[in-house]
């Protein structure tokens, strides 16, 4: 159980990174506590939420869960391998209004969107864990990659920001693999 927690903690946390590094170039290291705490909450609560409400539906789609499952975290892939494609953008007044309260829910809502379809296809497959376990397994390594990318987004240029993006998209077709196999 610990590994696969891990596992999935380390693959559905990574969507931060891109986020966290473009906001370090930005200079927004400055507001980081306000940037793990919203970061930190939504990580936590949309895996969860996702869970929960994959689960309820796989009592209605049966064995075709699994299958969808598979579809769903296949399709966050090819959601971060489509953001990595595109050009990184370097607008520091945007930046500015992002990392206000009301920016860094809106900018993190947007973000959790995969956690939260992520934890859809786990609640609709046939991975075992516990919920809260495994939201709060997403959410600390979200504040750990949050953390990593404030750091090093502070000292690297933006184009890294496609390489994160992408790289998270070869850990979401993994963990794709992973449980078309039953193997988390």
């Amino acid at each position: 159980m610990v590994p696969t927690l891990l596992f999935m903690g380390f693959v559905i946390g990574s969507n931060n990174l891109a986020a966290a590094l473009t906001l370090g170039t930005l200079g927004q290291v400055r507001r980081r506590w306000r940037i793990f705490l919203v970061f930190g909450a939504f990580e936590f609560l949309m895996p969860l939420l996702g869970v929960w409400v994959g689960e309820k539906a796989s009592e209605l789609v049966g064995e075709i869960g699994a299958v969808l499952s598979v579809l769903v975290l296949l399709g966050l892939a090819a959601m971060a391998f489509y953001a990595a494609a595109k050009p990184a953008r370097t607008d520091r007044r945007l930046t500015e209004k992002l990392t206000t309260w009301k920016g860094l829910v809106l900018l993190e809502l947007g973000l959790s969107m995969d956690n939260l379809l992520a934890g859809f296809g786990i609640g609709l497959g046939p991975v075992n864990l516990p919920p809260v376990l495994l939201a709060a397994t997403i959410a600390a390594f979200s504040v750990l990659y949050t953390w990593l990318g404030l750091t090093v987004g502070r000292k690297v240029a933006v184009k890294w920001q496609n390489y994160a993006e992408a790289g998270a998209g070869v850990l979401l077709c993994a963990l794709a693999a992973l449980s078309w196999f039953d193997l988390v």
